[in-house]
């Protein structure tokens, strides 16, 4: 991307350098027109996080799952093996299943009963024996690329996408050392938000620390913002690596512990708190130019739960995303007023995540795509 390519609002162009930039112009965050390009040239294209593979612990367990607009569903072939497909019968497009649950050894259109086994194809299409030129192989689920990071399940829309392992390199080398049991993690709680801000607004907020010590002072009671942080930062991800505090009633953990976040372009934020192994996962679906679909993952050791983990999971719950959630509600009405188009970003050149250098490079990357 060069400088022709940046967009300008009424400050001023958007710039390659962080220091040197005006924000993107508020049209990008409810304009229909972009938020419509975001889903062709984003979410069909990119690595999109879609559960832990102990959501699918028996051969036939089944998700049904999306990606932006595309309905698509999970299904664990055997022990060693798990593949998504789009979730459309190949006769007549009727969507094949709902929720989840366990589909034994065949996937049944309930329309007209096509039958497909769990690896795709098609064994069983009533009353097509007189059909010319008719090939049930040529019939089989139209499958989509899965990647198993470390148990983390993701899928990409796009054959010709590069790999997983290519564009998120080094990424499960990073989950092993901080989180070296993350592959027997399993849901402790599964929590969902409908969020009246456009998916990227939500993005912004946890793309950056800065807002941390005025936004959130319970967890500013737990998060040593003022001893900085160490960064891993890559093309499509980042890495931050903070300490605790010594904790506060109910949650009891010794002072200097790990309090790790992960950004992973384009819609998949990640931390693990201090006090227990545990990782949340947050992933903001886009649902319309100013609404988002939030779903979080708090995943543990075998699912299981702790006072440490309840107590991480009231400060998320009970506070800081509730405060997050009104904050970033709060931006999208301002950034549909009439008295605002752009700020600037308050960005340092250490990349560090207590300013918004990431919201930067986030932008910069929503912008690559766009012109794409």
């Amino acid at each position: 991307m060069n400088k022709t390519d940046c967009p300008r609002g009424r400050r001023g162009p958007f710039a390659l350098e962080a220091q040197q930039s005006y924000t993107l112009p508020s049209r990008y965050y409810f304009d229909r027109g972009i938020y419509q390009r975001e889903l062709e040239t984003i979410f069909h294209h990119s690595w999109c996080y879609v559960g832990h593979a102990n959501q699918l612990r028996k051969s036939g367990d089944f998700r049904v799952d999306r990606v932006a607009d595309q309905c698509i569903f999970l299904v664990r072939i055997d022990h060693s093996t798990i593949k998504a497909f789009y979730n459309v019968c190949q006769h007549r497009g009727h969507q094949l299943l709902n929720g989840e649950g366990n589909t034994k050894k065949r996937i049944v259109c309930p329309y007209h009963a096509w039958t497909y086994g769990l690896d795709g194809a098609l064994v069983n299409a009533p009353l097509t024996e007189e059909l010319e030129n008719f090939e049930p192989f040529e019939y089989g689920l139209r499958e989509i690329a899965l990647h198993d990071c470390n148990g983390l399940l993701f899928v990409n829309l796009d054959v010709a996408a590069p790999s997983f392992a290519d564009e998120y390199a080094g990424l499960d080398a990073i989950f092993e050392k901080h989180l070296p049991g993350l592959r027997d993690f399993a849901a402790a709680h599964k929590i969902s938000y409908d969020i009246a801000a456009n998916w990227k607004v939500v993005v912004d907020n946890f793309s950056e620390g800065y807002h941390i010590p005025v936004a959130h002072r319970q967890l500013s009671q737990l998060l040593d913002s003022k001893g900085g942080s160490e960064a891993i930062v890559e093309p499509r991800y980042a890495c931050f690596k903070s300490r605790s505090k010594s904790g506060y009633a109910g949650l009891a953990l010794d002072a200097g512990e790990p309090y790790i976040s992960w950004t992973m372009w384009p819609n998949t934020c990640m931390l693990s708190q201090p006090g227990c192994d545990n990782l949340i996962v947050l992933r903001m679906a886009p649902a319309g130019p100013t609404t988002c679909f939030e779903s979080v993952d708090i995943l543990s050791p075998g699912g299981e739960s702790s006072a440490n983990l309840e107590a991480l999971k009231s400060l998320f719950m009970e506070n800081f995303n509730l405060e997050d959630i009104a904050i970033v509600e709060s931006v999208q009405q301002g950034l549909q007023s009439l008295g605002y188009d752009q700020g600037r970003y308050v960005a340092d050149s250490a990349n560090r995540w207590y300013s918004e250098s990431g919201l930067h490079k986030f932008h910069l990357q929503v912008l690559e795509a766009l012109s794409s």
